[in-house]
């Protein structure tokens, strides 16, 4: 009898072990989905256009780069994807932009790697900036490197995503400690039943979705390390000028069944000064079975004037006719009813515009380190924060009021002070 026992345990032990290592299967996305149709064309000519590798840190990470334009955009996929989830946005911008979109190597577990693998292709291609576009995930780690290096995002789009917070891991603590013993065809398996019984049906059950998400790449080693991604926290500071001045899109679904409401709200909170989109019922993968909607907001967004940057052109003339004495530099950027108010003795003193410009005439060219400290724009009206930081020690602080005017943007009020000046 215990012989016996001992054999069904020994039969079960093996077969536990066995369905350990069995590896999920990937489906054949055309096998799934039998339609010719126009997503199925561009995404079988996508699958036949070469990928680049790049090492970085000892882990190798696989990108396409293609397009043209003047401007880049970077595409970061979720927690489930990979480089072709996008072939959809790849074709609809790559006769206007270059296009980057990479696989989140299966090593990588942390937002400062993936930060750190990014920075990298976008070196190895040569790119100084971009517009950054995530989802779910990938919107997660857009937001960590609006962050972090500013001076490197042109625009951002957070879609279908979360902002840092504490909800998602202390939700899924017991859960995260369990899965690391489960075995990967089980997790597949159960993440298969939520796509068909919560993602798909939010989709209206897209036949584009439901055969092309099987198909995706995973594994175990993937899905606990991109989960360690996604809650990685960081402590965003969204109040900065660098990060406020970088124009941001938040895209949501109103039914997506994968990122909370409550998550959804604070996203908002968080970037009070970012547009915001709303998919009406089409789930957590609109840029998949709602493309044609997803391109064109994408588009809108792209081609915006960025305010901020016109504004920072006006300033920087300001500044350049500051320290080469330029008058006529000087009269573009200032309205010509502009006026220029101080304090002095306790009074506040108005300069006429014309007394200004007289004495940067008579003063010169000036050394001086110029920099703006904070802006706000809201509508045709911005408030900015400048500094001037001379060699002898003395600063000066300016408040400028300017409006958008026929001409561009103008300087209508100036306020300023010395730093050191307590009067």
């Amino acid at each position: 009898m215990k012989k016996t026992l001992y054999k069904i345990l020994g039969i079960f032990l093996v077969l536990g072990i066995a369905l350990y290592w069995i590896p999920s299967p990937r489906e054949d996305f055309f096998e799934r989905y039998p339609h010719k149709d126009e997503p199925a064309r561009q995404l079988k000519a996508f699958l036949e256009r070469p990928v680049k590798t790049l090492r970085v840190n000892n882990v190798t990470w696989e990108y396409y780069m293609g397009g043209k334009g003047p401007a880049t955009i970077l595409f970061i996929h979720g927690m489930g994807g990979a480089y072709d989830l996008w072939w959809q946005q790849v074709f609809a911008f790559e006769n206007r932009y270059r296009v980057i979109t990479y696989t989140l190597p299966e090593d990588i577990n942390s937002l400062k790697g993936a930060a750190e693998g990014i920075l990298a292709i976008l070196k190895n291609e040569g790119v100084d900036s971009v517009i950054v576009v995530g989802t779910s995930m990938g919107g997660y780690i857009a937001q960590y490197l609006v962050d972090h290096y500013p001076e490197k995002i042109e625009r951002a789009v957070f879609g279908n995503t979360f902002p840092p917070n504490k909800r998602i891991a202390e939700k899924n603590a017991k859960t995260a400690k369990i899965l690391r013993f489960v075995p990967e065809i089980v997790i597949q398996k159960v993440g298969s039943r939520q796509f068909a019984t919560e993602i798909l049906p939010a989709a209206h059950n897209s036949p584009l979705l439901a055969a092309f998400l099987p198909s995706l790449p995973f594994s175990k080693k993937q899905f606990m390390n991109r989960y360690a991604v996604v809650v990685d926290p960081f402590y965003p500071r969204p109040f900065r000028y660098a990060v406020k001045r970088i124009p941001k899109l938040i895209i949501e679904s109103d039914n997506d069944p994968l990122i909370e409401p409550e998550l959804r709200t604070q996203l908002k909170q968080f970037y009070p000064d970012a547009q915001v989109f709303t998919f009406h019922g089409e789930g957590h993968f609109p840029y998949i079975n709602a493309a044609s909607t997803y391109n064109s907001v994408l588009d809108s967004f792209f081609s915006q004037k960025n305010e901020w940057r016109a504004i920072e052109r006006t300033i920087g003339q300001y500044f350049r006719g500051r320290k080469q004495a330029d008058e006529g530099l000087l009269k573009q950027v200032f309205h010509e009813q502009a006026r220029l108010y101080t304090v002095r003795n306790g009074k506040i003193v108005e300069i006429p515009l014309a007394r200004y410009l007289q004495k940067v005439r008579e003063d010169g060219p000036v050394t001086v380190r110029t920099t703006i400290l904070d802006g706000n724009v809201s509508g045709k009206q911005a408030v900015f924060t400048t500094q001037f930081e001379y060699p002898n020690g003395t600063t000066y602080q300016d408040e400028l009021t300017l409006l958008k005017t026929k001409a561009g943007w103008r300087i209508v009020v100036k306020t300023f002070r010395e730093v050191s000046d307590s009067r």
